[in-house]
């Protein structure tokens, strides 16, 4: 596996279980579980940003590492592509005959991580064309 990035960075924004939250250097210690989200990184004065599918991050006052189950650039995401994938999530849900909980629950996961890669893209457009 390969870094996403590695590097100095001035703010890191992340979707943690608890909604989004910002870290800045010298930030106190910190370990939670990440939601499928935006990853935002600040470093030489630009802003880049991620599509994370979920993992952990863990904070110390001088070094933050993210491990995610799956990260992409945002601006590697395909909208059409996205859009699709999110189709096909809510299809899986509709044609799920009798599911069990555990099969509901993975179908919504995958659903919330359709919708959210969605998301992440559309806004990579957005700011692409601002």
């Amino acid at each position: 596996l390969e870094p996403l990035f590695e590097g100095e960075c001035e703010f890191i924004v992340a979707r943690g279980t608890g909604g989004d939250f910002g870290v800045l250097p010298g930030h106190a210690p910190l370990l939670t579980w990440l939601k499928p989200g935006e990853l935002m990184l600040r470093h030489d004065q630009k802003e880049e940003f991620f599509f994370l599918e979920g993992g952990y991050v863990e904070v110390l006052p001088n070094r933050v590492t993210i491990l995610a189950d799956r990260g992409v650039p945002a601006s590697k995401l395909d909208q059409t592509t996205a859009e699709e994938g999110r189709r096909a999530a809510e299809d899986a849900i509709s044609k799920a005959a009798n599911p069990s909980v555990d099969e509901l629950a993975e179908l919504e996961r995958l659903l919330e991580i359709a919708n959210v890669r969605l998301q992440v893209a559309e806004r990579d457009r957005r700011r692409r064309r601002d």
